[in-house]
């Protein structure tokens, strides 16, 4: 009996991480997927909130796009996108959308973040996030799912200063240095697993699907051990009282849903992923 190919749109194609997944994706196209690209004018279907569907029957939407940076009224943008997967998913016939969501929407704690932990964003991006997430509560139609991000490798902020240094600029990174020695512990993906988990959280029973889900490495990672990976110089500072050393995710619900390598967490697996993609070996 042959399995029937499932149709997946991934809106927000050209976006950081949307361009990361589709490299992923061109190199090992996933095995009875047919995945479709949207973004307003870069890879992919043109397409935009307000238009027809354009994309026919889907089974599932993973939406991408969003705002991470701006005014309040810019990153509510954040909502209005979140709103418009739905209603398209709706027209499409799609059980499900698939939300990136962040970490910033916790409130900060020392230790591991579990979904059911408060929601208090530290900053407005957080605070945006979270509208986003309140909006889609109510909605009728696909079933929302909610995927709170850590740090996709090559879409965060150490991949900026990496990649100055393809262009001949490289400067070190200053990290805050903590009490036990250390700096920063972050959970971080890379490009690779995302992308896996993506599709498997696409096409898994629907319903076994929460409504929230944390993504993410198992184990938290040290940012220096990322730069030490990619061969790139740092520079400690020592950390200020009120820096943040942990803002990492429990991933245990992620890991019933799919099997998590403790490898996923390897900083030379992660800096690896990224750069073969990227080209740099």
């Amino acid at each position: 009996m042959s399995v029937q190919t499932k149709r997946i749109l991934v809106l927000g194609a050209s976006g950081r991480v949307g361009r990361l997944l589709r490299l992923v994706w061109e190199q090992s196209p996933p095995s009875d997927v047919e995945l479709l690209f949207q973004s307003r004018t870069g890879p992919g279907v043109h397409w935009e909130p307000g238009q027809p569907n354009p994309f026919g029957q889907l089974d599932a939407v993973i939406s991408l796009w969003g705002v991470t940076h701006g005014t309040q009224t810019e990153l509510a943008a954040n909502t209005t996108l979140a709103l418009a997967a739905q209603d398209l998913a709706a027209q499409a016939g799609a059980d499900r959308v698939l939300h990136c969501s962040s970490i910033a929407v916790y409130a900060p704690k020392d230790g591991m973040l579990a979904e059911t932990d408060l929601t208090d964003p530290p900053n407005a991006y957080g605070w945006a996030k979270l509208a986003m997430e309140q909006a889609l509560e109510n909605t009728a139609g696909p079933k929302p799912v909610i995927l709170r991000i850590g740090s996709v490798a090559g879409a965060e902020s150490l991949a900026g200063s990496i990649q100055q240094g393809w262009q001949g600029t490289a400067s070190a990174v200053t990290l805050d240095q903590f009490a036990d020695g250390k700096g920063p512990a972050r959970s971080y993906i890379a490009p690779t697993d995302l992308a896996r988990v993506l599709i498997r959280l696409a096409v898994h029973p629907f319903g076994d699907l929460p409504g929230v889900v944390n993504v993410g490495g198992p184990v938290p990672v040290h940012m220096e051990t990322l730069l030490q990976a990619a061969g790139h110089p740092m520079i400690w500072k020592p950390a200020p009282s009120a820096a943040r050393q942990y803002a990492v995710l429990d991933c245990g619900r992620l890991s019933k849903l799919l099997p998590l390598s403790k490898d996923m967490s390897e900083p030379k697996h992660i800096m690896e992923d990224w750069l073969m993609l990227e080209g740099r070996i």
